[in-house]
């Protein structure tokens, strides 16, 4: 036993003066403190990366051909308000404080919000409004220097603020270009860093105390002894948490050789032991990350494919006033399977569709993109709608692995003398306001398209007077469920449409969707909903 301990350096705490052993646990202090601004140092890359990352999606999302529009005449359009939506739905689902886009001044004296969007987990967050004017001479140069860099060069900055309550956060600014290439305008996101304030907690003790008390290792008249039995080993432990700080929380390896069972093998163990739990981490929060950012790419992607997609501009038509039209779509997710389109075929012949596809997210979105293009595309060689089913069913036949199917309902309207050719695939029967009254425009239906290959589809025919109005929907209207389960149905959805005034088709789909909330109440949405109505006007004055 007195072996062992004459040549075990944990013996040093006898054989050592007092200062010897606190001059070990200054090194263990300071090894803490490199490790400490080491990890720091990784998690400002993290939150640059992560900013940059989410700043640069938003500034997707902002038109800037529409910014001039908006600093001359801030009144909120419908564009402005999909924008705006979408940039709420970032600051929320990637848990940012807020999203802003400013323009200023040339001189730099104010700025004027155009988006404002503020996490609902602040506490006393409020949203500033479209075309408010703030002032920028309260604000240092710093930050002015920081606004030109992005206005005039066009780069993006980050900055860290810390704060020792909340721990602070992080601001990463990048430009708004126009069409032109032109900066028109500054985007800034800001996203919390809650784990800067438990390091800090951590840390700072034994950074205080170690600064205070590595003074004295240098006047220590122990240099040599210290030099053998501590120095060295502590640089090893130093340099591996360099290393671990520098290469992703990997280590070299040195420290399996390190055998000491004092305070620095103690130290050392847990270094390892260290490297091997932040690794863990950073493999877990690396997968969820990526499977984050997979997900919100493919939502993203989709919800702007549909929402290109789908004609969005009514009155649809300058040149053709007897048309009165006026379509919505209401997805239950991000991205729905519901779609409608119409498009004139010549300066005769106008053409309306409604779809549904089967299921819902990202694969029936991407399944509708498909489908609502090749039924364009046929229907534009001018087939009658019949024909044009055949033909789609059979390209959305070949390698529909997935299974997936739409039902559809394609009119194609003559304007001269309002004949209307329609044919239904498994699709919900419109409603039709004819000579004073409504009903369903009942026909036999015939299988929803995508089903089976090689069948066939049927014509049918009717004649629409002005005045005559067609109600188109998918089954998210009808099937709409309050929270005891019972559905909306075809019969309230008759008597909502008698209900209406009939002022505009864009009052009718507005009335309807009115009376489907009051049905439903607080149960969710399980189904997109989807509504279209357009009419022949009497008066073209």
């Amino acid at each position: 036993m007195q072996k062992k301990k004459k040549f075990n350096p944990a013996s040093l705490a006898l054989t050592l003066p007092a200062c010897m052993i606190l001059s070990c646990l200054v090194l263990s202090a300071m090894t803490t403190y490199l490790g400490y601004s080491k990890f720091k140092a990784i998690f400002e890359d993290e939150y640059y990366n992560i900013t940059t990352q989410i700043a640069q999606t938003a500034a997707s999302y902002v038109n800037g051909d529409s910014i001039a529009r908006y600093t001359e005449n801030p009144v909120a359009d419908e564009e402005w308000e999909e924008t705006n939506r979408l940039l709420d739905t970032l600051t929320n689902t990637s848990e940012l404080a807020y999203i802003y886009v400013t323009v200023n001044d040339a001189a730099y004296t104010w700025r004027m919000y155009i988006f404002d969007t503020v996490n609902k987990k602040v506490i006393n967050g409020s949203v500033i409004p479209l075309g408010k004017v703030s002032s920028l001479t309260n604000k240092t140069q710093d930050y002015i220097d920081n606004m030109r860099t992005v206005m005039e060069d066009g780069k993006s900055y980050t900055s860290y603020t810390y704060n020792k309550e909340t721990g602070g956060h992080v601001t990463t600014s990048v430009p708004i270009f126009d069409s032109t290439g032109k900066v028109v305008a500054l985007l800034g996101v800001v996203k919390p860093m809650s784990e800067v304030k438990q390091i800090q907690t951590e840390y700072l003790g034994s950074s205080l105390v170690g600064f205070i008390l590595f003074s004295i290792i240098f006047i220590s008249v122990f240099v040599v002894i210290l030099q053998r039995s501590v120095i060295d080993p502590i640089v090893t432990i130093t340099d591996e948490t360099a290393h671990f700080a520098e290469h992703k929380a990997h280590l070299t390896g040195a420290l399996k050789n390190f055998k000491q069972k004092s305070e620095l093998g103690v130290l050392a163990r847990s270094v390892e032991q260290m490297s091997v739990d932040m690794n863990t981490y950073i493999d877990e929060l690396t997968r969820s990350t990526a499977e984050k950012e997979r997900l919100s790419a493919e939502l993203d992607v989709a919800t702007q494919i549909q929402a290109n997609m789908l004609p969005r501009i009514f009155p649809p038509y300058k040149d053709h006033p007897e048309i009165e039209l006026y379509a919505s779509m209401d997805p239950a997710k991000e991205v729905g399977g519901d779609f409608y389109d119409f498009f004139m075929i010549d300066d005769d012949h106008f053409a309306v569709v409604v779809g549904d596809v089967s299921g819902k997210g990202v694969p029936a979105a991407l399944f509708m993109v498909i489908a609502k293009t090749i039924i364009k595309n046929e229907a534009l060689q001018g087939y009658s709608p019949a024909k044009v089913f055949e033909l789609v069913n059979t390209q959305l036949c070949e390698g529909n692995d997935a299974g997936l199917f739409v039902t559809c309902w394609l009119g194609v309207l003559t304007l001269s003398t309002g004949q209307l050719v329609f044919a239904n695939a498994g699709h919900a029967s419109p409603v039709w306001w004819h000579e004073g009254k409504e009903s369903y425009l009942v026909t036999k239906p015939n299988l929803m398209l995508a089903g089976m290959d090689g069948i066939p589809y049927t014509d049918h025919s009717v004649t629409m007077n002005r005045g005559d109005r067609l109600f188109l929907y998918t089954d998210g209207v009808t099937e709409a469920t309050d929270s005891d389960g019972n559905l909306y149905g075809e019969d309230r959805l008759l008597n909502a449409l008698r209900e209406t005034d009939r002022t505009s088709p864009k009052d009718v789909l507005s009335s309807v969707m009115a009376d489907i909330h009051g049905f439903v109440g607080s149960a969710p949405q399980f189904d997109d909903i989807t509504m279209l109505e357009f009419s022949l006007r009497n008066n073209l004055a």
